[in-house]
């Protein structure tokens, strides 16, 4: 059977979602059209829709039982020319049907005891389960929040899942548990356990402070020293640059000590001959080439070292600098380097002002060729500074290597404190893994037990597969509908078996011409529904007729007639009675609906209408386009609603005449039996014609002489099948009564909430 169905985005439900929870043997469902109640049905008949991904239905006992659906789509698929029959028990003798019945029987007794052994058997994997639990929570409280302030560093990666640190301790008991442990004070001896004083000393040793490794310092600048010093002394500072000296302007030049102006002046010669200084014409060609001739050669390759110098000490400087500078920002090295920050920080700034100042001199060289300059030496600073550095690495080596020993001790130490730990807490760990064991074979037992019923049941299901080929037939299914048309009028029409196909049917006409495609609406559905009620005996499989099955039935009764509305009210009823004292194969039976009378009819179980505790109920509405279900358990919260009464009647496309007649007298009972009046002969002979007072004597017939029946509805329906004359009357009766107010009220609500008492 089903216990829970979820449904969540799909059609009208929600991302939220709602749940229908504790299904019962019989189930109802009631709520207007558009609700969302065929949304369930078409979800229980196809699980696996792809529109119904969110969806889910929770089974109990581990039911297998077939899903049938009765619905618009069950009319569409099976109405056809050619009906699939279904197989139900055809002629046998008493004593093959008693048989069959018998083993059928010793099936479902062995079925339920295999229930019961499986609902032992999820119990004992609950019970199995909680004590992993309780395990997991006990050794979390006790071995870890007990000992993590001392021993942190023994549950490093454990301390943030109780599971994972429950696995872990139970590997370390696997570990120790077999092991010669002794408690003794000298810890060089094997297998021994330390006392927990020695390993709190020996913890605060290796753990007081954290250690961390660190990268040795890359000063690869260190090999560029040499050459900062080599550029630093290099003699071209202190020499004079001056041109070629065999030229005749070179003893102006060298006169007048401005070789390096008249250089500058050089590029603002336009070839034109006209002197930049004095603007007269006193340039000729053959000064010009004086001119370039004094400046080319050895004082052209001394410019371009100078430059080529300076650009090779901006480049080392920077490097230097760069490489200072990250780090001071690195505190890693600064830390385990032991370098004072302040003290290199000093020696920086006191580098990059030589560098600054020798940078300047070095630019001054390049425009100024002729000027003497003096470049002061960066090498002791840069050698205090390489000591610091290397000192610096040394101590990082030490770091490291202490880390790589200490590594070593602490996994000794751990190793030590759990070897401590599982001698400490072995009962608590000893004494959960004996319950498991014990629970263990719990399960395995019954699980075994569990396999014997299944085999058992397995040959059983075969015995009854076996008898019942034998015995079935799809003729007591035309036979049964056959029977129930006549009973019921339809004789213009019968099924009859297919002479296409082998175990199908067809619906024929009393002239042999096939009807399905000319079936009234009403007709249709009948049929339809009396077809399906066949699959409460058997199946479309003659190897599947003792199936369990769960049955919904979608709004039953639209399109029937008053007469049509009974009979299917009166078989569901009878189907129900079977459900509920265990004589159908039909284990659950949910009815979803919107017609109130109905709902009534059905659900008035055993002539009362009470609480039984195999039957459930619901109301689904929709609000803003969502539908939402609400639970009464096993109060119906339609047993006495006035309010539904009125509704009904104010639904003009679904009620019936005989739903109208009996909605009619309910109220008229209802309204006027708590106000304590009563409706006499002068209200019927009120009314002008005949056949309004007979309407008018059906409706107030239950108030005067208490009649539940209906032979006024027969009777008045040889007269007229009108329901708008039966509303005339009724509306008429209110009037007569003066209390036109309250009619005119109950039929103008709309969307009314109000569902119970």
């Amino acid at each position: 059977m089903i216990k829970n169905i979820k449904m969540k985005r799909c059609a009208t439900y929600s991302d939220v979602g709602v749940s229908i929870d504790d299904c019962k043997k019989i189930n109802f469902i009631y709520g207007p059209n558009g609700s969302g109640k065929s949304t369930i049905g078409k979800f229980l008949y196809n699980q696996n829709d792809a529109v119904f991904s969110c969806c889910t239905t929770e089974m109990y006992n581990h039911s297998d039982a077939d899903i049938l659906v009765y619905n618009k789509d069950f009319k569409t698929r099976n109405i056809v020319e050619n009906i699939d029959g279904i197989f139900t028990l055809g002629e046998a003798t008493i004593e093959d049907i008693n048989r069959l019945n018998d083993m059928k029987k010793e099936y479902d007794f062995k079925n339920e005891e295999l229930q019961e052994l499986k609902v032992a058997l999820d119990n004992k994997k609950k019970e199995y389960d909680n004590l992993n639990d309780i395990f997991r929570d006990s050794v979390w409280e006790d071995i870890l929040k007990q000992n993590e302030k001392e021993f942190k560093d023994a549950f490093t990666g454990y301390r943030s899942s109780k599971e994972k640190f429950s696995q872990f301790v139970l590997e370390k008991y696997q570990v120790y548990k077999n092991m010669p442990i002794v408690t003794t004070e000298d810890e060089e001896e094997e297998n021994t356990i330390a006392s927990k004083d020695k390993l709190l000393v020996r913890s605060n040793t290796l753990f007081s402070t954290e250690l961390k490794m660190c990268e040795l310092i890359e000063f690869s600048f260190k090999d560029s020293i040499p050459r900062a010093q080599e550029i630093e002394t290099d003699s071209i500072w202190g020499e004079v640059v001056v041109g070629n000296k065999d030229l005749p302007i070179s003893k102006l030049i060298d006169y007048l000590h401005n070789a390096d102006w008249v250089n500058i002046g050089r590029g603002f010669l336009r070839g034109d001959g006209i002197c930049p200084f004095c603007q007269n014409e006193t340039i000729t060609e053959e000064f010009v080439e004086h001119l370039n001739a004094f400046f080319s050669g050895e004082y052209e390759t001394k410019i371009k070292k100078i430059k080529n110098i300076q650009l090779e000490y901006e480049t080392i400087t920077e490097l230097i600098r760069r490489t200072i500078t990250d780090i001071l920002s690195n505190d890693l090295i600064l830390e385990i380097g032991g370098i004072d920050r302040i003290n290199l920080s000093s020696q920086l700034v006191t580098l990059e002002k030589v560098f600054d100042n020798n940078k300047i001199l070095i630019i001054k060289k390049g425009q100024e060729p002729g000027t003497k300059i003096e470049i002061s030496s960066s090498f002791s600073i840069l050698k205090q500074i390489v000591e610091i550095l290397q000192n610096a690495n040394k101590s990082i080596e030490n770091n490291n290597k202490l880390i790589e020993n200490k590594a070593v001790e602490k996994k000794k130490l751990i190793d030590d404190i759990w070897m401590y730990l599982m001698n400490e807490y072995f009962k608590l760990i000893a004494g959960h893994l004996k319950k498991l064991s014990d629970c263990k074979k719990g399960i395995n037992g019954i699980s075994s037990r569990v396999k014997k019923y299944l085999d058992v049941l397995k040959i059983q299901n075969d015995r009854i597969m076996e008898a019942g080929r034998n015995i079935t037939s799809i003729q007591p299914t035309v036979n049964e509908i056959n029977r129930l048309l006549l009973a019921y009028g339809f004789d213009n029409f019968k099924i009859v078996p297919s002479k296409m196909d082998e175990n199908s049917y067809q619906i024929q006409r009393p002239d042999g011409s096939l009807a399905s495609n000319t079936l009234s609406e009403g007709e249709e559905t009948f049929i339809s529904f009396l077809y399906f009620m066949q699959f409460a005996k058997g199946s479309l499989d003659k190897d599947k007729i003792s199936n369990k099955k769960i049955m919904i039935l979608d709004d039953p009764i639209s399109s029937l007639d008053s007469t049509i509305l009974y009979i299917v009210s009166s078989m569901v009823k009878a189907l129900i009675k079977e459900i509920r004292e265990g004589d159908s194969d039909v284990e659950q039976l949910f009815i979803l609906t919107h017609n109130v009378f109905f709902h009534k009819e059905a659900s008035f179980v055993d002539g009362r209408n009470k609480e039984f505790n195999d039957i459930n109920y619901w109301i689904v509405t929709k609000n803003d386009g969502v539908s939402s279900i609400r639970s009464f358990g096993m109060k119906n919260p339609i047993k006495t609603s006035y309010e539904l009464l009125w509704q009904e009647l104010r639904d003009e496309n679904k009620i019936s005449l005989v739903t109208a007649q009996n909605t009619m007298r309910r109220i008229l009972e209802n309204y006027f039996g708590i106000l304590g009046k009563s409706i006499d002969d002068t209200i019927e002979k009120s009314f002008e014609t005949v056949e309004e007072q007979m309407i008018c004597r059906s409706l107030i017939s239950w108030i005067n002489d208490g009649s539940h029946s209906i032979p006024d509805d027969l009777y008045i329906d040889s007269y007229t099948d009108s329901v708008p004359r039966y509303k005339a009357v009724f509306r008429e009766i209110f009037v007569k009564m003066d209390h036109k107010a309250h009619y005119d009220m109950m039929m103008k609500i709309e969307n009314s909430s109000v569902l119970s008492n």
